[in-house]
This record gives C-alpha cells, sequence and structure tokens, in this order.
C-alpha cells in the first residue's frame, strides 16, 4: 500500500495493520450491511499483471479453470495447485486490454506468483506486481449498485456473478452473494476522488465487513494456514464455477479429475456460526465433542456476525457433521450451529 494512500485513509479515520484497513472510527459496531452499504479498502490483495503473447497459454496450463473464458465483461475464480492436487491459491483472474490482471491475498501472493513464475521458462510471459497501479475497493449492501452508479456516473453495471465491465479505466466485478457485492479496480490517480464519491452513500468499513459478506456467500479464500491443505472440491470451488473439467491439463489435474469421477468426497466446505466473538485463526482445527476428540476440519475464515456470534467457514468431514457437536480446538467449547450454504450442493 502506497504510503500517500495510507495517510488518506487514516485521516478518513481508518486504523490499520500494515496493509489491512482494521477499522473505521464512524464504523458501525453492527458488521452486517442491514440499511446501509458498506465499501470496504481491498489493499490486502495484491494484483499482479501477467502480459505477453503467451499469457494466455501459460496461464491455461498452469490453473484449474480455463482461462479462454476470461475476456474484458467476464472474470474468473480459479485454483493454483501443487502436483498433488491440493490448492496452493485461489486467485480472481480478470482481462485487462491483452493483460490478465490475478487478484490473491498478499499474504500468499509472494510465494505463489514467485512458483508460477518457476514454469514460464521460454515463454513470453511476464508477471510483475502491479498492486500500485490501482486502487482496490470493495462495495456491497443493498444499495451497492445505486452507490457505484452515483459514484461513477453510469448505470451499466454487471448483474450476474462474475460479470464485469470496465468504465474510463475501472473495472466493475459482480461478485457472488446477497446483498450485492462488487470489487472495483481502477488507476491509482482516481483513487482518492472515487472514495470520496462512494462515500457520500456507502458507510466506510474494516476489512472484516468484507470477509463477513464472503462468509455468507459461501465463498472461500486460501491464506497461509490453509495453502496446500485441501483439494479444490473440499473447498467448493467446482459449486462457483472455479473448477473446469473438461479444458486440458495442469498441475494437480489428474487428482482432481479423479476426485470427481472415480472417488467419494468426504470433505467440503461448510458455513457455520458460533457463539461469541473471541478471534478464531485461520486454521484452527475443529474437533468432536467426544472422548477422544478427534480432528474433523479446519477453518477457513472467520468473521463476526455480531458482538455475540462469529460466523466461519470451514472444511469438515461430511460424515462428522451428524454424529455429534463440533467446536474449534481441543479443549471444547461452544459447539458449531451449521447453516445452510447459499447455492446448490449438485453438481
Amino acid at each position: 500500500m502506497q504510503q500517500d494512500w495510507q495517510d488518506f485513509l487514516v485521516s478518513k479515520g481508518a486504523t490499520l495493520a500494515g496493509s489491512t484497513v482494521e477499522s473505521f472510527s464512524q464504523q458501525n459496531d453492527e458488521t452486517t450491511t442491514e440499511g446501509h452499504s458498506i465499501l470496504c479498502d481491498l489493499s490486502h490483495y495484491a494484483i499482479f499483471r501477467a502480459s505477453g503473447s503467451d499469457a494466455s497459454n501459460f496461464l491455461q496450463g498452469q490453473l484449474s479453470n480455463d482461462i479462454n473464458q476470461v475476456n474484458e465483461s467476464r472474470s474468473q475464480l480459479s485454483a493454483y495447485c501443487s502436483p498433488k492436487g491440493r490448492a496452493l491459491a485461489l486467485l480472481r483472474i480478470i482481462k485487462q486490454g491483452e493483460d490478465y490482471l490475478l487478484i490473491l491475498p498478499a499474504e500468499i501472493a509472494e510465494k505463489t506468483i514467485n512458483r508460477l513464475k518457476m514454469f514460464i521458462l521460454r515463454s513470453d510471459v511476464s508477471i510483475e506486481n502491479a498492486s500500485d497501479a490501482f486502487f482496490h475497493f470493495g462495495v456491497c449492501g443493498k444499495n451497492a449498485s445505486e452507490s457505484i452508479s452515483a459514484a461513477l456516473a453510469t448505470k451499466e453495471l454487471p448483474t450476474e456473478t462474475d460479470q464485469a465491465s470496465l468504465l474510463d479505466g475501472t473495472n466493475i466485478i459482480k461478485l457472488a452473494g446477497q446483498p450485492d457485492r462488487y470489487e472495483l479496480l481502477g488507476p491509482y490517480s482516481e483513487a482518492r476522488s472515487t472514495w470520496e464519491k462512494l462515500q457520500q452513500t456507502a458507510e466506510a468499513a474494516g476489512h472484516a465487513s468484507w470477509e463477513l459478506q464472503q462468509i455468507n456467500a459461501g465463498i472461500p479464500e486460501i491464506l497461509t494456514n490453509t495453502s496446500e491443505a485441501f483439494v479444490p472440491q473440499m473447498l467448493n470451488l467446482q459449486l462457483i464455477n472455479a473448477v473446469n473439467f473438461k479444458k486440458g491439463c495442469y498441475p494437480g489435474q489428474e487428482i482432481v479429475a479423479r476426485t470427481k469421477y472415480l472417488g467419494k468426497l468426504k470433505k467440503r466446505l461448510f458455513l457455520a456460526e458460533i457463539a461469541g466473538n473471541q478471534p478464531l485463526e485461520i486454521g484452527t482445527g475443529i474437533y468432536e465433542s467426544g472422548e477422544n476428540q478427534q480432528s474433523v476440519g479446519k477453518i477457513v475464515l472467520a468473521a463476526p456476525l455480531t458482538e455475540d456470534t462469529t460466523r466461519i467457514l470451514a472444511v469438515l468431514q461430511i460424515s462428522s457433521v451428524e454424529n455429534q457437536p463440533l467446536s474449534p480446538g481441543q479443549k471444547g467449547g461452544e459447539a458449531l450451529k451449521l447453516l445452510e450454504l447459499p447455492y446448490s450442493l449438485e453438481e
């Protein structure tokens, strides 16, 4: 995050932890979006630019989704997997001109991109960090589209999940979930003016508010403690259009395909909540409550819902959810309350 952008956010009441906005001084205690839209700075994600005549073919051979379906009006989620079929990272891919923008959490970005670069070899591909060239905002809420339309003076917003539009250099991406969620990426020179226009109709909020809406949408994220922990199907990636089983080879493709066609999935992503709002570390184990306290899964994302409740996404053994109460950590405690995901579990 550029220093002048940090200074700007602080002047608007932000409390920062590195590149992450923890909160705003005027933010409501409740982190829901009922009755208003929220505006979040997403500088804790990194943006890389992949360019060159071989960029499309290179990404097609490395990622789980069909890069040929990405264009300036359609973005894409895609997993980068190890040869053992374990998801190393989950990226959003955006087409901008002849280039591709790769968006992923900053905490795993350098390691992920450096690994990708190892396989460029003689291909005409360059992948460079472009985070400082863009502002990156999230807008969410039942009035989100009105907020963006007013700020950018347009009514031409994408209306379906993963659709994108480009307006005067600003990418607008419609994300999954209700209330409506959008990501905005635009030229850094327009960051301050765009933020101030959006803030006229949307309330600035910290990263936890954005993560809560991602959790509610059932969309996972891969961070340091969960990288290479799960095959894509355990994260429900095949259910949210992040895996294409008809494309060609990529690292781990045989195992991912075998899981679909030959194996019976034993773990998947669940939406749940738990009493209390103490921070839950990503990767924390989920345990059965019996004498053996056997581990049956891990927390993937967690964010406070209210002062008394935390909402989470967790990968759990499917067979365990019907047997006995499950709780984070080996010392027992509050049991998880499982909730229904907002999308079908049928492939």
